[in-house]
Protein backbone atom coordinates (compact mmCIF):
# COMPACT_ATOMS: atom_id res chain seq x y z
CA UNK A 1 0.00 0.00 0.00
CA UNK A 2 0.91 3.51 -0.46
CA UNK A 3 -0.17 7.18 0.85
CA UNK A 4 -1.07 10.29 -1.52
CA UNK A 5 -0.23 13.66 -0.44
CA UNK A 6 -1.72 16.45 -2.29
CA UNK A 7 -0.47 19.66 -3.40
CA UNK A 8 -1.36 22.75 -4.98
CA UNK A 9 -1.20 26.34 -4.85
CA UNK A 10 -1.61 26.62 -1.32
CA UNK A 11 1.30 29.15 0.06
CA UNK A 12 4.24 27.47 1.30
CA UNK A 13 2.47 24.23 2.56
CA UNK A 14 4.97 22.34 0.70
CA UNK A 15 7.54 23.14 3.07
CA UNK A 16 5.59 21.46 5.55
CA UNK A 17 4.03 17.88 3.04
CA UNK A 18 7.38 17.75 1.57
CA UNK A 19 8.72 16.87 4.43
CA UNK A 20 5.94 15.33 5.60
CA UNK A 21 6.50 12.81 3.04
CA UNK A 22 10.11 12.51 3.57
CA UNK A 23 9.09 11.37 7.26
CA UNK A 24 6.93 8.57 5.47
CA UNK A 25 9.55 7.46 3.47
CA UNK A 26 11.94 7.46 6.56
CA UNK A 27 9.63 4.06 7.65
CA UNK A 28 9.33 2.53 4.48
CA UNK A 29 6.53 3.97 2.96
CA UNK A 30 5.82 4.58 -0.77
CA UNK A 31 4.35 7.87 -1.28
CA UNK A 32 2.76 9.77 -4.08
CA UNK A 33 2.30 13.16 -4.65
CA UNK A 34 -0.89 14.61 -6.35
CA UNK A 35 -0.95 17.67 -7.85
CA UNK A 36 -2.62 20.18 -9.76
CA UNK A 37 -0.71 22.27 -12.38
CA UNK A 38 2.59 21.86 -13.63
CA UNK A 39 3.44 25.49 -11.73
CA UNK A 40 2.70 24.58 -8.72
CA UNK A 41 4.61 21.34 -9.04
CA UNK A 42 7.92 23.74 -9.38
CA UNK A 43 6.87 25.88 -6.50
CA UNK A 44 6.28 22.91 -4.53
CA UNK A 45 9.58 21.63 -5.13
CA UNK A 46 8.27 18.25 -6.15
CA UNK A 47 11.02 17.26 -7.98
CA UNK A 48 13.03 17.34 -5.09
CA UNK A 49 11.21 14.87 -3.16
CA UNK A 50 12.33 11.51 -5.61
CA UNK A 51 8.43 10.76 -6.10
CA UNK A 52 6.12 10.03 -8.25
CA UNK A 53 4.31 12.72 -9.32
CA UNK A 54 0.64 12.88 -10.14
CA UNK A 55 0.09 15.84 -12.44
CA UNK A 56 -3.62 16.72 -12.95
CA UNK A 57 -3.89 19.59 -15.25
CA UNK A 58 -2.60 17.27 -18.20
CA UNK A 59 -4.33 14.57 -17.61
CA UNK A 60 -7.54 17.04 -17.86
CA UNK A 61 -6.34 18.13 -21.32
CA UNK A 62 -6.68 15.08 -22.86
CA UNK A 63 -9.29 13.51 -20.90
CA UNK A 64 -12.72 12.50 -22.63
CA UNK A 65 -15.92 13.35 -20.51
CA UNK A 66 -17.01 9.66 -18.90
CA UNK A 67 -20.60 9.39 -18.38
CA UNK A 68 -20.40 6.14 -16.61
CA UNK A 69 -18.16 7.68 -13.68
CA UNK A 70 -20.11 10.71 -13.52
CA UNK A 71 -23.45 8.13 -12.68
CA UNK A 72 -21.53 6.18 -10.52
CA UNK A 73 -20.61 8.74 -8.45
CA UNK A 74 -24.03 10.96 -8.52
CA UNK A 75 -24.82 9.90 -4.85
CA UNK A 76 -22.42 12.65 -4.02
CA UNK A 77 -22.91 16.16 -4.68
CA UNK A 78 -20.32 16.59 -7.44
CA UNK A 79 -21.52 20.23 -8.45
CA UNK A 80 -21.28 21.73 -5.00
CA UNK A 81 -17.81 20.06 -4.71
CA UNK A 82 -16.95 22.63 -7.69
CA UNK A 83 -18.15 25.82 -5.78
CA UNK A 84 -15.26 26.63 -3.87
CA UNK A 85 -13.02 26.88 -6.88
CA UNK A 86 -16.17 28.62 -8.48
CA UNK A 87 -15.57 31.02 -5.92
CA UNK A 88 -12.03 31.54 -5.99
CA UNK A 89 -12.14 32.14 -9.82
CA UNK A 90 -14.61 34.93 -9.13
CA UNK A 91 -12.58 36.78 -7.08
CA UNK A 92 -9.48 36.37 -8.49
CA UNK A 93 -10.04 36.46 -12.10
CA UNK A 94 -8.81 32.77 -12.62
CA UNK A 95 -11.40 31.73 -15.71
CA UNK A 96 -10.99 34.71 -17.52
CA UNK A 97 -13.76 34.84 -19.73
CA UNK A 98 -16.04 32.27 -17.91
CA UNK A 99 -16.15 28.45 -18.32
CA UNK A 100 -18.73 26.40 -20.52
CA UNK A 101 -21.12 23.62 -19.23
CA UNK A 102 -19.01 21.11 -20.72
CA UNK A 103 -16.22 22.29 -19.22
CA UNK A 104 -17.37 21.61 -15.70
CA UNK A 105 -19.00 18.05 -16.74
CA UNK A 106 -15.53 17.34 -18.14
CA UNK A 107 -13.79 18.46 -14.62
CA UNK A 108 -16.17 16.98 -12.40
CA UNK A 109 -15.05 13.38 -14.77
CA UNK A 110 -11.55 13.98 -14.79
CA UNK A 111 -10.83 14.43 -11.53
CA UNK A 112 -13.09 11.70 -10.28
CA UNK A 113 -11.16 8.90 -12.79
CA UNK A 114 -7.34 10.97 -12.08
CA UNK A 115 -7.72 10.44 -8.09
CA UNK A 116 -9.87 6.75 -8.61
CA UNK A 117 -6.80 5.62 -11.45
CA UNK A 118 -4.24 6.85 -8.79
CA UNK A 119 -5.67 5.17 -5.73
CA UNK A 120 -6.47 1.77 -7.62
CA UNK A 121 -3.10 1.76 -9.36
CA UNK A 122 -1.30 2.74 -7.01
CA UNK A 123 -2.46 0.96 -3.77
CA UNK A 124 -3.42 4.38 -2.17
CA UNK A 125 -4.90 3.56 1.26
CA UNK A 126 -4.19 7.24 3.11
CA UNK A 127 -4.48 10.46 1.15
CA UNK A 128 -2.75 13.66 3.37
CA UNK A 129 -3.77 17.03 2.98
CA UNK A 130 -5.17 19.54 5.00
CA UNK A 131 -8.99 19.70 5.44
CA UNK A 132 -11.27 19.49 2.89
CA UNK A 133 -10.98 23.18 1.45
CA UNK A 134 -10.86 23.26 -2.28
CA UNK A 135 -12.53 21.28 -5.09
CA UNK A 136 -8.91 19.32 -5.90
CA UNK A 137 -8.76 17.71 -2.25
CA UNK A 138 -13.15 17.42 -2.36
CA UNK A 139 -12.70 15.43 -5.24
CA UNK A 140 -9.91 13.22 -3.66
CA UNK A 141 -12.17 12.97 -0.45
CA UNK A 142 -15.16 11.51 -2.40
CA UNK A 143 -13.19 9.19 -4.31
CA UNK A 144 -11.53 8.09 -0.94
CA UNK A 145 -14.85 7.59 0.43
CA UNK A 146 -16.59 5.30 -2.54
CA UNK A 147 -13.47 3.35 -2.59
CA UNK A 148 -12.99 2.85 1.21
CA UNK A 149 -9.46 4.87 1.36
CA UNK A 150 -8.78 7.14 4.62
CA UNK A 151 -8.43 10.66 4.27
CA UNK A 152 -6.54 12.92 7.05
CA UNK A 153 -6.98 16.32 6.90
CA UNK A 154 -4.70 18.75 8.68
CA UNK A 155 -7.25 22.10 10.52
CA UNK A 156 -6.14 24.62 12.94
CA UNK A 157 -8.03 23.93 16.19
CA UNK A 158 -9.33 27.06 17.83
CA UNK A 159 -7.63 26.07 20.94
CA UNK A 160 -4.48 28.12 21.42
CA UNK A 161 -1.49 25.62 20.25
CA UNK A 162 -3.53 22.66 19.16
CA UNK A 163 -4.44 21.65 15.67
CA UNK A 164 -6.95 18.63 14.65
CA UNK A 165 -6.91 15.80 11.95
CA UNK A 166 -10.31 15.05 10.29
CA UNK A 167 -11.13 12.77 7.99
CA UNK A 168 -14.95 14.27 7.30
CA UNK A 169 -15.78 17.99 7.02
CA UNK A 170 -19.39 17.22 7.92
CA UNK A 171 -18.89 14.86 10.58
CA UNK A 172 -15.70 16.92 12.84
CA UNK A 173 -18.62 17.34 15.60
CA UNK A 174 -19.92 13.95 15.97
CA UNK A 175 -16.66 12.61 18.20
CA UNK A 176 -15.84 16.08 19.65
CA UNK A 177 -20.17 15.31 20.59
CA UNK A 178 -19.53 12.01 22.09
CA UNK A 179 -16.89 12.59 24.31
CA UNK A 180 -18.06 15.92 25.51
CA UNK A 181 -21.96 13.95 26.54
CA UNK A 182 -20.00 10.75 28.39
CA UNK A 183 -17.82 13.81 30.54
CA UNK A 184 -21.31 15.65 31.24
CA UNK A 185 -22.56 12.50 32.30
CA UNK A 186 -19.68 11.29 34.54
CA UNK A 187 -18.83 8.23 32.32
CA UNK A 188 -15.32 9.04 31.46
CA UNK A 189 -13.08 11.56 33.73
CA UNK A 190 -10.78 14.11 31.83
CA UNK A 191 -6.58 13.49 33.12
CA UNK A 192 -6.33 15.88 35.63
CA UNK A 193 -4.08 18.06 33.62
CA UNK A 194 -6.75 18.74 31.17
CA UNK A 195 -9.14 19.27 33.36
CA UNK A 196 -6.75 21.99 35.02
CA UNK A 197 -6.03 23.51 31.23
CA UNK A 198 -9.34 23.51 30.42
CA UNK A 199 -10.48 25.50 33.37
CA UNK A 200 -7.50 28.20 33.24
CA UNK A 201 -8.64 28.22 29.24
CA UNK A 202 -12.60 29.09 29.90
CA UNK A 203 -11.50 31.87 32.89
CA UNK A 204 -9.34 33.64 30.58
CA UNK A 205 -11.19 33.15 27.63
CA UNK A 206 -11.62 37.40 26.83
CA UNK A 207 -7.62 37.06 25.95
CA UNK A 208 -7.29 34.04 24.34
CA UNK A 209 -6.59 34.32 20.52
CA UNK A 210 -6.81 30.83 18.14
CA UNK A 211 -3.57 30.50 16.76
CA UNK A 212 -4.38 30.86 12.82
CA UNK A 213 -5.32 35.15 14.15
CA UNK A 214 -1.66 35.17 15.24
CA UNK A 215 0.13 34.24 11.74
CA UNK A 216 -1.99 34.28 8.53
CA UNK A 217 -1.09 38.07 8.45
CA UNK A 218 -4.14 39.05 6.35
CA UNK A 219 -4.81 41.84 8.88
CA UNK A 220 -1.62 43.66 7.14
CA UNK A 221 -2.48 46.34 4.90
CA UNK A 222 0.40 46.90 3.32
CA UNK A 223 1.18 46.81 -0.03
CA UNK A 224 4.83 46.90 -1.23
CA UNK A 225 6.37 45.39 1.71
CA UNK A 226 4.36 42.21 0.79
CA UNK A 227 5.46 41.61 -2.91
CA UNK A 228 8.33 43.37 -3.28
CA UNK A 229 9.85 39.98 -1.42
CA UNK A 230 12.76 37.48 -2.60
CA UNK A 231 9.64 34.80 -1.95
CA UNK A 232 7.10 37.01 -4.47
CA UNK A 233 9.91 37.95 -6.80
CA UNK A 234 11.03 34.01 -6.93
CA UNK A 235 7.21 33.09 -7.62
CA UNK A 236 7.15 35.63 -10.66
CA UNK A 237 10.19 34.22 -12.27
CA UNK A 238 8.12 30.50 -11.72
CA UNK A 239 5.00 32.07 -13.30
CA UNK A 240 7.49 33.73 -16.73
CA UNK A 241 9.06 30.31 -16.88
CA UNK A 242 5.71 28.60 -16.91
CA UNK A 243 3.81 31.47 -19.27
CA UNK A 244 3.30 28.85 -22.03
CA UNK A 245 1.45 26.52 -19.97
CA UNK A 246 -2.02 25.43 -20.72
CA UNK A 247 -3.47 27.76 -18.26
CA UNK A 248 -7.04 26.57 -19.05
CA UNK A 249 -7.13 23.27 -17.80
CA UNK A 250 -5.12 24.94 -14.88
CA UNK A 251 -8.16 24.90 -13.16
CA UNK A 252 -7.07 26.15 -9.87
CA UNK A 253 -4.21 28.83 -11.00
CA UNK A 254 -5.36 29.66 -14.37
CA UNK A 255 -2.17 32.20 -15.28
CA UNK A 256 0.43 32.49 -12.53
CA UNK A 257 1.14 35.84 -13.73
CA UNK A 258 -2.30 37.02 -14.27
CA UNK A 259 -3.30 35.25 -10.48
CA UNK A 260 -0.42 37.28 -8.98
CA UNK A 261 -1.35 40.66 -10.85
CA UNK A 262 -4.95 40.38 -9.54
CA UNK A 263 -3.41 39.01 -6.08
CA UNK A 264 -1.55 42.69 -6.24
CA UNK A 265 -4.21 44.69 -7.12
CA UNK A 266 -6.69 42.82 -4.77
CA UNK A 267 -4.68 44.02 -2.11
CA UNK A 268 -3.74 47.73 -3.34
CA UNK A 269 -7.68 48.25 -3.91
CA UNK A 270 -8.58 46.95 -0.23
CA UNK A 271 -5.69 50.05 0.93
CA UNK A 272 -7.13 52.17 -0.95
CA UNK A 273 -10.45 51.38 0.00
CA UNK A 274 -9.74 51.38 3.95
CA UNK A 275 -9.89 55.20 4.58
CA UNK A 276 -13.09 55.47 2.87
CA UNK A 277 -14.16 52.29 4.68
CA UNK A 278 -13.59 53.86 8.02
CA UNK A 279 -15.84 56.44 7.93
CA UNK A 280 -18.74 54.49 7.52
CA UNK A 281 -18.27 52.29 10.20
CA UNK A 282 -20.85 52.97 12.91
CA UNK A 283 -21.01 52.97 17.19
CA UNK A 284 -22.24 50.69 19.59
CA UNK A 285 -25.08 52.19 21.87
CA UNK A 286 -27.58 51.24 24.65
CA UNK A 287 -29.56 49.16 22.23
CA UNK A 288 -30.39 45.37 22.48
CA UNK A 289 -29.08 43.91 19.22
CA UNK A 290 -27.52 40.84 17.29
CA UNK A 291 -24.29 40.09 16.55
CA UNK A 292 -23.41 39.14 12.68
CA UNK A 293 -19.51 38.83 12.29
CA UNK A 294 -18.79 39.28 8.68
CA UNK A 295 -16.53 35.98 7.24
CA UNK A 296 -13.67 36.33 4.89
CA UNK A 297 -13.75 35.11 1.29
CA UNK A 298 -12.99 32.85 -0.59
CA UNK A 299 -12.53 30.72 2.50
CA UNK A 300 -13.03 26.89 2.84
CA UNK A 301 -15.04 27.80 6.18
CA UNK A 302 -17.76 29.26 3.81
CA UNK A 303 -17.09 27.70 0.39
CA UNK A 304 -17.82 23.78 1.85
CA UNK A 305 -19.00 24.30 4.93
CA UNK A 306 -21.84 27.26 4.38
CA UNK A 307 -21.75 27.02 0.53
CA UNK A 308 -25.76 28.34 0.33
CA UNK A 309 -24.74 31.48 2.08
CA UNK A 310 -21.91 32.97 -0.07
CA UNK A 311 -23.84 36.42 -0.49
CA UNK A 312 -23.54 37.71 2.82
CA UNK A 313 -25.34 41.09 1.52
CA UNK A 314 -28.28 38.80 1.02
CA UNK A 315 -27.74 37.02 4.42
CA UNK A 316 -27.78 40.07 6.38
CA UNK A 317 -30.87 41.71 4.13
CA UNK A 318 -33.07 38.80 5.23
CA UNK A 319 -32.23 39.13 8.48
CA UNK A 320 -32.76 42.91 8.73
CA UNK A 321 -35.80 42.19 7.76
CA UNK A 322 -36.66 39.62 10.20
CA UNK A 323 -35.05 40.95 13.26
CA UNK A 324 -37.67 40.60 16.03
CA UNK A 325 -39.58 44.53 16.76
CA UNK A 326 -37.05 46.66 18.81
CA UNK A 327 -33.99 44.84 17.96
CA UNK A 328 -30.36 45.84 16.11
CA UNK A 329 -27.82 43.87 13.95
CA UNK A 330 -24.13 44.77 14.71
CA UNK A 331 -22.67 43.43 11.77
CA UNK A 332 -18.33 43.34 12.74
CA UNK A 333 -16.21 43.68 10.16
CA UNK A 334 -13.76 40.96 9.95
CA UNK A 335 -10.17 41.91 10.08
CA UNK A 336 -8.37 39.81 7.70
CA UNK A 337 -11.55 40.61 5.53
CA UNK A 338 -11.64 44.59 5.94
CA UNK A 339 -11.73 46.31 2.38
CA UNK A 340 -11.13 43.02 0.30
CA UNK A 341 -14.99 43.79 -0.72
CA UNK A 342 -16.20 46.73 -3.02
CA UNK A 343 -17.51 50.12 -1.28
CA UNK A 344 -20.58 49.40 -2.91
CA UNK A 345 -21.10 46.11 -0.40
CA UNK A 346 -20.37 47.94 2.47
CA UNK A 347 -22.33 51.24 0.86
CA UNK A 348 -25.56 48.24 0.27
CA UNK A 349 -25.03 47.42 4.29
CA UNK A 350 -25.06 50.46 6.22
CA UNK A 351 -28.03 51.45 4.20
CA UNK A 352 -30.62 48.52 5.14
CA UNK A 353 -32.40 49.28 8.27
CA UNK A 354 -31.78 47.82 11.48
CA UNK A 355 -27.94 47.34 10.64
CA UNK A 356 -25.06 48.70 12.19
CA UNK A 357 -21.71 47.94 10.76
CA UNK A 358 -18.59 48.20 13.27
CA UNK A 359 -15.09 48.05 12.42
CA UNK A 360 -13.11 45.04 13.16
CA UNK A 361 -11.53 46.37 15.92
CA UNK A 362 -14.29 46.27 18.16
CA UNK A 363 -14.25 44.20 20.91
CA UNK A 364 -16.02 41.21 20.29
CA UNK A 365 -15.92 39.21 23.45
CA UNK A 366 -17.53 42.47 24.69
CA UNK A 367 -20.22 42.44 22.12
CA UNK A 368 -20.85 38.62 22.48
CA UNK A 369 -21.69 39.28 26.36
CA UNK A 370 -23.89 42.54 25.12
CA UNK A 371 -25.99 40.76 22.51
CA UNK A 372 -28.82 39.43 22.38
CA UNK A 373 -27.48 36.50 20.28
CA UNK A 374 -24.72 35.87 18.02
CA UNK A 375 -25.91 34.79 14.51
CA UNK A 376 -23.05 33.48 12.44
CA UNK A 377 -21.93 31.35 9.01
CA UNK A 378 -19.26 29.34 10.81
CA UNK A 379 -17.17 31.51 12.59
CA UNK A 380 -14.85 31.12 16.08
CA UNK A 381 -17.11 34.06 17.26
CA UNK A 382 -19.94 31.83 17.74
CA UNK A 383 -18.17 29.08 19.41
CA UNK A 384 -16.54 32.17 21.68
CA UNK A 385 -20.12 32.86 22.34
CA UNK A 386 -21.29 29.19 23.36
CA UNK A 387 -18.28 29.71 26.21
CA UNK A 388 -19.38 33.03 27.22
CA UNK A 389 -23.28 31.81 27.58
CA UNK A 390 -25.00 33.49 24.96
CA UNK A 391 -27.14 31.70 22.52
CA UNK A 392 -25.98 31.14 18.80
CA UNK A 393 -28.09 30.79 15.35
CA UNK A 394 -26.69 29.09 13.15
CA UNK A 395 -26.64 28.98 9.00
CA UNK A 396 -23.25 26.46 8.46
CA UNK A 397 -21.71 23.35 9.65
CA UNK A 398 -19.43 23.99 12.77
CA UNK A 399 -17.86 21.29 15.10
CA UNK A 400 -19.88 23.27 18.06
CA UNK A 401 -23.29 22.42 15.95
CA UNK A 402 -25.01 20.20 18.70
CA UNK A 403 -24.14 22.68 21.62
CA UNK A 404 -27.34 22.97 23.38
CA UNK A 405 -27.12 26.85 22.99
CA UNK A 406 -27.03 26.59 19.06
CA UNK A 407 -29.91 26.77 17.34
CA UNK A 408 -29.87 25.89 13.26
CA UNK A 409 -31.15 28.37 10.79
CA UNK A 410 -32.49 26.47 7.92
CA UNK A 411 -34.73 29.01 5.94
CA UNK A 412 -35.02 32.35 5.76
CA UNK A 413 -38.65 31.74 6.21
CA UNK A 414 -38.61 31.08 9.59
CA UNK A 415 -36.09 33.84 10.87
CA UNK A 416 -38.28 36.07 12.27
CA UNK A 417 -40.25 33.19 14.20
CA UNK A 418 -36.79 31.83 15.49
CA UNK A 419 -35.86 34.79 16.58
CA UNK A 420 -38.63 36.28 18.08
CA UNK A 421 -39.33 33.33 19.75
CA UNK A 422 -35.64 33.03 21.20
CA UNK A 423 -33.89 29.93 22.83
CA UNK A 424 -35.49 28.30 25.68
CA UNK A 425 -32.46 28.14 28.27
CA UNK A 426 -31.38 24.88 27.99
CA UNK A 427 -29.85 24.22 31.34
CA UNK A 428 -29.08 25.70 34.61
CA UNK A 429 -26.48 28.40 34.97
CA UNK A 430 -24.52 25.78 37.07
CA UNK A 431 -25.26 22.64 34.46
CA UNK A 432 -23.78 25.07 31.43
CA UNK A 433 -21.11 26.11 33.31
CA UNK A 434 -20.34 21.98 33.43
CA UNK A 435 -21.71 21.43 29.78
CA UNK A 436 -19.12 23.83 28.69
CA UNK A 437 -15.78 21.96 30.91
CA UNK A 438 -17.29 18.70 29.30
CA UNK A 439 -17.28 20.55 25.75
CA UNK A 440 -14.23 21.75 25.77
CA UNK A 441 -12.13 18.76 27.79
CA UNK A 442 -13.88 16.97 24.86
CA UNK A 443 -13.14 19.70 22.20
CA UNK A 444 -8.69 19.22 23.97
CA UNK A 445 -8.87 15.40 23.84
CA UNK A 446 -10.11 15.16 19.92
CA UNK A 447 -7.23 17.67 19.04
CA UNK A 448 -3.00 17.29 19.20
CA UNK A 449 -0.26 19.73 20.42
CA UNK A 450 0.95 21.36 17.65
CA UNK A 451 0.89 24.85 15.94
CA UNK A 452 0.06 24.62 12.46
CA UNK A 453 1.85 27.30 11.00
CA UNK A 454 3.47 26.44 7.30
CA UNK A 455 5.15 29.26 7.29
CA UNK A 456 7.28 28.83 10.53
CA UNK A 457 10.86 28.63 10.36
CA UNK A 458 12.62 25.10 9.25
CA UNK A 459 13.93 24.69 12.60
CA UNK A 460 10.46 25.06 13.69
CA UNK A 461 9.43 22.49 11.15
CA UNK A 462 10.96 19.78 12.10
CA UNK A 463 9.59 18.91 15.29
CA UNK A 464 6.04 20.26 13.98
CA UNK A 465 6.44 17.38 11.52
CA UNK A 466 7.28 14.55 13.92
CA UNK A 467 4.31 15.69 15.92
CA UNK A 468 1.69 15.63 13.16
CA UNK A 469 3.28 11.94 12.11
CA UNK A 470 2.58 10.65 15.08
CA UNK A 471 -0.64 11.93 15.34
CA UNK A 472 -1.94 11.02 11.82
CA UNK A 473 -0.20 7.60 12.83
CA UNK A 474 -2.95 7.94 16.17
CA UNK A 475 -5.86 8.91 13.88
Amino acid sequence: MSILILSNGAPNYHRFFNRLGDRFKADGEEVLYAVDSPYSRTINRLAETGCRVHEFSSYFRTHVIDRAILERYATYNLNYALLSDFERAEVYGVWDGGRSNEFFDKLKSALLSFFERILLDRQVSHIYYENVSNTFAYFAFIVSRQLSRVYRGLVVSRLPGRYAVTDDPFSDHLPIQARCEKIYRGEELPPPDVIEWVRNYIDNLSTSTPDYMKFNKLDDHRVWSRYLRREKLRKIGDGVRHAGDDHYHAFQIGNPLRFSLQMFKRTLARRLRIPTLNKLYGHVIDEPFYLYPLHFHPESSTSILAGGYLDEYEVIRNLAFNLPEGARLYVKDHLSAQGYQSLAFYRKLVALPNVTLLHPGAPTKELIKKSIAVITLTSTVGYEAVLLKKPVYLLGHVFYKFHPLVTQLDSPSYIHNILSRGQEWPLTTEELDRYNSSFVASYFLNTYPGILNYNQEDSALEPLVEMVYASMREA
